[in-house]
């Protein structure tokens, strides 16, 4: 019980503080991600992501730019750049070593002249 409703206000509270300058969005849909299952609603909507859609960064600088996803010790997961001219970066839920990461809190950073930060829950 305790665990949902923790799950619940991580939710929540990823939605209050993502950043929300111009048109820049982390696509993340369902949050929390649970890259492993392929399950619709009843009106064909999917209920979880997919490993194939992966968690979305869009309307990133066209000057380039890096992304640092740590997990909730601080740990660096893993750094993904992106060239100048290109406006989106995908992840794909694994780490430097290709693992697939496990269930947590995941935070971001982007580094692209200024910074922006925020929270990813992956369930597995």
């Amino acid at each position: 019980m305790v665990r949902k409703f923790l799950s619940f206000v991580i939710c929540y509270l990823l939605f209050v503080t993502l950043f929300t300058a111009s048109s820049f969005a982390v696509s993340v849909y369902p949050n929390p991600w649970v890259p492993d299952s392929n399950k619709t609603d009843g009106a064909g909507q999917q209920i979880h992501g997919t490993l194939a859609g992966g968690i979305n960064f869009t309307g990133l600088s066209t000057d380039g730019g890096t992304i640092f996803i740590y997990n909730s010790t601080g740990e660096l997961v893993i750094k993904l750049k992106w060239n100048p001219g290109e406006i989106s970066k995908n992840w794909n839920g694994r780490n430097a070593r290709h693992e697939y990461v496990a269930s947590g809190v995941y935070l971001w950073v982007i580094k692209d002249g200024g910074t922006k930060s925020g929270k990813i829950v992956v369930v597995r």
